[in-house]
């Protein structure tokens, strides 16, 4: 902005980044189609990050998100062929229970969802390939134990993915 001509002291910045909303990138998903298919109360956050760099900053919100209200999490993931899965994946170990890996439907270079397990599973990871990200919340709910405090869901690992669920959740951004 400055080198725009623009003068943007210290307190512009940081209100603008207080208001700025960047979809698919830390978005607390609240209500929607997908939102509906979840475990009740179940705390369901979206971001297309999707290289180890990402992994690692989103994992340190999560952690950060763990320590103010613990919760189980869950990672549902889809990636395409050309970003690191594996050490996307690595970020996130210790911290996720399950990964359920989905494909990404809208891109021709999506990893095969049982193919993406395997790269979580070589991160040390518990994981499976699923259908869909509505199946992963489906049977994420059907198999709840409801007296255990409801999850924190992941859905993550790419842009394509991110627009996707936005789309599939009736909530696109505006």
């Amino acid at each position: 902005m400055r080198a725009a001509g623009f003068n943007v002291t210290p307190d512009i910045a940081d209100r603008a980044l207080e208001a700025v909303s960047w979809p698919g990138r830390m978005q607390k998903l609240t209500s929607g189609r997908l939102v509906e298919l979840a475990p009740n109360g179940a705390e369901i956050w979206l971001d297309g990050g999707h290289n180890p760099g990402a992994g690692a900053v989103i994992a340190e919100a999560l952690a950060d998100q763990e320590d103010r209200n613990p919760r189980p999490l869950f990672l549902i993931a889809g990636m395409i062929n050309t970003k690191d899965q594996t050490n996307y994946f690595r970020a996130f170990k210790g911290m996720v229970r399950h990964v359920f890996t989905v494909p990404v439907a809208s891109s021709e270079a999506g990893v095969p969802n049982d193919e993406l397990a395997v790269r979580a599973e070589e991160a040390g990871l518990s994981a499976e390939p699923i259908a869909s990200v509505g199946n992963a919340l489906s049977l994420l709910r059907e198999t709840w134990d409801d007296t255990e405090v409801a999850p924190r869901i992941l859905i993550g690992g790419s842009l394509y993915l991110a627009g996707q669920v936005l789309a599939d959740n009736g909530t696109p951004p505006a």
